[in-house]
């Protein structure tokens, strides 16, 4: 089982176009996986619930420094009044065998904080739409 630094990993968007752009600046991403489930208790089932899985879903955040001079793609695509869904991929590290987490998804949130002893940043929350690849590169 490999373990990975957090430090090397990395997120990088696609927006209106087939070209990946790096986010620079990443502090941290997370990913949540989910799958609802779907009830099928009948009568007769001896007084237990039982259930069968349902659908399956995915949805996640960043959290980077802002800088307002970021690559116009990738402040266009972190803007949640931008129509278009945003092709996205979370890196594990930059090393071999890293994990890489592929999808589409929806900017549904960007908000801007700073404190007087620290960087202004930005944390971006988003919605998976489609499927979720999971890969070793």
């Amino acid at each position: 089982m490999a373990t990975y630094e957090g430090s090397a990993g990395t997120v990088k968007i696609r927006s209106g176009s087939d070209t990946l752009t790096a986010v620079a600046s990443v502090r941290s991403w997370s990913l949540d996986i989910t799958r609802d489930t779907v009830e099928d208790t009948s009568m007769g089932s001896g007084g237990v619930r039982t259930y069968k899985k349902g659908l399956q879903t995915y949805s996640g955040s960043m959290d980077i420094v802002y800088d307002d001079s970021e690559d116009v793609i990738v402040s266009t695509a972190m803007n949640p009044d931008t129509d278009a869904a945003v092709g996205v991929e979370l890196y594990s590290s930059s090393g071999v065998d890293a994990t890489k987490f592929a999808g589409t998804v929806i900017i549904t949130s960007y908000s801007i904080s700073a404190n007087y002893d620290g960087l202004t940043e930005a944390s971006i929350s988003f919605q998976g739409t489609g499927a979720l690849t999971t890969s070793n590169i």
